[in-house]
């Protein structure tokens, strides 16, 4: 029997791949409903899975080292003749295999589950896989180090705290650095390669010096490591900050998947052909309904695929829990005028201006033209509903006059708006 299949027997892996699959079935459907649009938006969302994984696999791996200790192999790794390390690497293989299962099996989930077009960012993704291997080797470092009980919990909420929140970080360095690309992907923005490659460079950096502190203390197996990790980290930040740790980038249009329908034209990336029709329906549906208001929008365009125009209303593609109706809703909103400059108080933000007071009436007034039947109550908060219901009662002529005094109201910050009659 080889050494390999001992180790395999004799550790996490019997159980860790069958558990490590089972979380990749479920982590693999999470959320279909929102990144199945494309393989573009799948490409992040299987980087966000490593939070799990990832954390699970350094915990096995922290534990089958840490096995070792009751069978005396400390003393024999100081003893041995030869390095120690491909020993210590061995007690990786196991929950290195387990983690990789559950990581392709979360791919192949997700694969089946894409019902758009595009390819995967491979440098993406392959980089998640890439990151069970530090991370097993981090475990291992831990097993040898730590207590046989304390170990893998430990490693597991540490690697899991600097995937989580150091993802979430506002500092662009330290997010790239946790090698969950929350920002990555769509259909109008492509990885940066600089960036990436920094971030393949870190994982190595990590691996390296697991290595090194496996190989401590034969100096010609520990010095490599430690110069290669050195390098390898300098380079990684290196790369990062000269993007600015900039993950994306506008990806140019590679074509357009237009159709127009009488007065109606929706134009959106190729990738997402299969959304035009539906939205060719709703735009119909939706010029059907505010007709009563005037001139209204005859060009729809995905997000992303032109300079923006500002007689085009902006779409994306069509989730699997999009009905007809959201749809139409979404483009009826697109009537809700922005906040003027004036009010404008920095992070996308608005201060006061006199027309702010109508926005609540204003929006349950647009979802009274979708929900007819609706109570005013369902609309708009308790002090809007007299007001709503007093709009509801005029004529299609003065609630459209209404409205058209409300936009002129937010070109400014001193026009008041209309008092409903």
């Amino acid at each position: 029997m080889s050494v390999l299949r001992v180790a395999l027997l004799r550790g996490s892996a019997l159980f860790g791949v069958p558990v490590m699959i089972v979380l990749g079935i479920i982590a693999g459907q999470r959320g279909a409903d929102s990144w199945s649009v494309d393989w573009f938006w799948a490409t992040g969302q299987l980087q966000q899975h490593g939070v799990l994984l990832v954390p699970l696999t350094t915990a096995l791996a922290a534990w089958d080292a840490s096995r070792n200790r009751r069978l005396g192999t400390a003393l024999l790794y100081r003893t041995y003749p030869r390095s120690p390390l491909a020993s210590a690497l061995l007690d990786a293989t196991g929950a290195l295999l387990a983690g990789l299962a559950g990581w392709a099996t979360t791919f192949l989930v997700m694969a089946l589950n894409v019902r758009g077009g595009g390819h995967p960012y491979w440098s993406v993704v392959l980089l998640g896989a890439f990151g069970f291997i530090p991370a097993a080797l981090v475990g291992v470092v831990a097993g040898r180090y730590l207590p046989r009980y304390l170990a893998p919990p430990v490693t597991a909420a540490l690697v899991w705290l600097g995937l989580a929140f150091g993802s979430s970080s506002t500092k662009d360095v330290v997010a790239r650095l946790s090698t969950v690309d929350r920002q990555c992907c769509d259909v109008y923005t492509e990885p940066v390669p600089t960036t990436i490659a920094g971030q393949w460079l870190w994982l190595a950096a990590i691996g390296l010096a697991a290595v090194a502190v496996l190989s401590w203390p034969r100096l010609p197996h520990l010095v490599p490591g430690v110069l290669g990790s050195a390098a390898a980290l300098a380079t990684a930040l290196v790369l990062i900050s000269s993007t600015g740790a900039q993950l994306t980038r506008p990806r140019p249009p590679q074509g357009e998947a237009c159709r127009t329908e009488g007065e109606v034209t929706v134009c959106m990336w190729p990738e997402h052909a299969h959304d035009v029709d539906a939205w060719v329906a709703a735009a119909a549906t939706f010029r059907a309904r505010f007709a009563d208001l005037g001139q209204l929008p005859t060009l729809f365009i995905e997000n992303g695929l032109r300079s923006p125009s500002s007689g085009a209303v902006s779409i994306g593609p069509v989730r699997a829990y999009q009905s007809p109706e959201d749809l139409v809703a979404s483009l009826a909103y697109s009537l809700v005028p922005p906040a003027p400059e004036c009010a404008a108080i920095g992070n996308g933000g608005y201060g006061f201006f006199p027309a702010a007071t109508t926005r609540s009436l204003l929006n349950g007034w647009i979802r009274y033209r979708l929900q007819a039947t609706a109570p005013s109550v369902s609309l708009v908060p308790p002090e809007d509903v007299p007001a709503l219901d007093r709009l509801r009662a005029l004529p299609a002529d003065q609630q459209a006059q209404w409205y058209h005094a409300v936009v002129e109201a937010h070109r400014d910050c001193s026009t008041n708006p209309p008092r409903v009659p």
